[in-house]
């Protein structure tokens, strides 16, 4: 609180592929650094998915290109285990460490000067609200920001990481004027034709190993190439593999651009999937981690990502 007190230029950056949590958390912190009379401005590589941004003001967060040559005495991360996963927005460090890292990721490097990470904690939005309420009061444009983290974070309540806690903050922030149906409906009921395509096709890959427990399914760049999509809308079609009954571990391998294959981990019960994302480089929680493999194709990247997985289940 002392650093984030004595800043008065803040950058807040969230990791690249942007979910949203790490949208809730740039966008929070940065409307509760602008009411403290800071100048605060947040960045993610990616920018902000279209169908978030209605729920945000436009100048709250930007990708580093926009930027360009600022200047800030104090920069902020949030929501990301590694500096890696800043993407692009890395560059906006000139090669220092970020001044505060902010996160809720058990694979946390500790990469900042200060770093405050809680694994315990459903939601790095979770972390800006304790935040919010240390430094002032929550009016409705904030509750809204924050719920958005929260929500998506624990699958709008239905993952083992919602305790009594986070319902309690959602109904707090629910009491302030946040709308859960319109994050529900931001998040979950903005799908476009051409991804509902892409979805038949990555569920036509879809397949089952080590006797049913594990599961994987597969874009490809043509696929995204010949349907017209982009990475950011096969974003959730792990959840649609980890459904399948009987599956505990599901896998999505995701080629964008060619030469790199994201791969997203996912278990049910008692599979710690991060544990298989740190030693392919990446990282996560115990039931949702990724990671990104530079390999020619997602064939090279099932060859290599599917016997760790097999162990990790036996």
């Amino acid at each position: 609180m002392d650093r984030l007190g004595s800043a008065q230029r803040v950058l807040v950056i969230g990791h690249a592929s942007p979910d949203g949590d790490a949208i809730g958390s740039v966008a929070g912190l940065v409307l509760i650094l602008r009411r403290r009379g800071k100048q605060a401005i947040g960045c993610i590589a990616d920018g902000v998915p279209w169908f978030y941004r209605p729920l945000l003001e436009k100048d709250l967060i930007h990708t580093p290109q926009i930027l360009g040559e600022s200047r800030f005495d104090t920069v902020v991360t949030v929501d990301s285990s590694d500096l890696a996963r800043l993407g692009d927005a890395q560059a906006l460090l000139g090669g220092d460490p970020p001044d505060i890292v902010l996160d809720h990721h058990q694979t946390n490097q500790g990469f900042g000067r200060l770093n405050y990470c809680d694994p315990h904690s459903p939601a790095t939005a979770l972390i800006v609200y304790e935040i919010a309420q240390a430094l002032g009061p929550i009016d409705e444009e904030l509750a809204q920001i924050l719920l958005l983290g929260i929500a998506t974070d624990t699958g709008f309540f239905k993952y083992g990481n919602t305790d009594h806690r986070v319902l309690e903050v959602a109904t707090e922030l629910v009491k302030r004027g946040a709308s859960l149906q319109r994050i529900a409906s931001a998040a979950l009921e903005n799908k476009t034709l051409n991804g509902l395509k892409l979805l038949a096709r990555m569920l036509a890959t879809v397949t089952l190993a080590a006797d049913g427990k594990l599961a994987y399914g597969w874009v490809s760049a043509t696929m995204l190439a010949e349907t017209g999509c982009t990475e950011q809308e096969a974003e959730g079609f792990v959840g649609e593999v980890r459904a399948l009954h009987g599956v505990e571990v599901a896998l999505l391998f995701v080629e964008s651009p060619p030469g790199e294959v994201h791969v997203s981990f996912r278990s049910k019960s008692h599979v710690d999937v991060s544990e298989i994302a740190v030693e392919l480089g990446g990282g996560g929680h115990p039931r949702a981690a990724g990671g990104l493999l530079k390999v020619p194709g997602v064939r090279e990247a099932i060859q290599k990502v599917v016997p760790i997985a097999i162990r990790a289940l036996q």
